[in-house]
């Protein structure tokens, strides 16, 4: 092989990328040891064979489709449900404790154990940003915020209609769960695309 004559067409030519083999083939002083070296990492002679392939932008790992999600979320708000009727009944029965707050308390135990699923079940393979305090912060904000809708529904459907606490705390449930998943999908596990860096090649 001609390294003379390759060192002057790579010199000569119209397009002038800026990598380590013309950088030391600029200099026009240089080992064959150098160049060599330098070859390998030339995007137009390594990137053919798979050595240095350009980069490519890195996908969010969102877990799967949307309605996958959903299908998930909806089984962890399942088991969110029996355990929040099943301490509010047992609150209301078993302590005596008017059905209002029992609702309060009962929310705030089903948040716990639907924020710990949906975390690692649910939007496990998100790469979202922000830690984990944040997240619960805001799931917690969320959920809150819920029982500002949530506790004047139950009010009126129980004491107004003469529906039952556990079947008016249902209905109250239901009614908000779309909102839950839309702030939960797009804010609290957000897709998060992690910046290219060198060492991420």
């Amino acid at each position: 092989m001609d390294l003379a004559r390759i060192a002057d067409w790579l010199l000569s030519s119209e397009i002038h990328p800026i990598n380590p083999l013309t950088e030391v083939l600029a200099r026009r002083q240089y080992s064959q040891e150098s160049l060599y070296r330098a070859a390998f990492k030339d995007t137009r002679f390594s990137s053919g064979f798979g050595m240095y392939p350009p980069p490519s932008p890195k996908q969010p790992r969102t877990g799967g489709s949307i309605a996958w999600i959903l299908v998930k979320f909806g089984f962890v708000g399942g088991l969110g449900i029996f355990l929040n009727q099943s301490v509010l009944f047992a609150l209301t029965t078993f302590f005596g404790l008017y059905y209002l707050i029992g609702a309060v308390l009962s929310s705030q135990a089903a948040v716990l154990v639907n924020f710990a699923l949906n975390n690692f079940l649910v939007f496990r393979s998100r790469e979202s940003a922000g830690g984990l305090i944040r997240k619960i912060f805001l799931f917690n904000a969320v959920s809150s915020s819920d029982l500002l809708l949530r506790i004047p529904l139950l009010f009126g459907l129980t004491s107004a209609l003469g529906i039952g606490y556990l079947w008016s705390n249902l209905a109250s449930i239901f009614l908000t769960f779309g909102a839950r998943f839309l702030v939960s999908e797009k804010k609290i596990w957000a897709k998060h695309v992690a910046p290219i860096t060198p060492g991420s090649r």
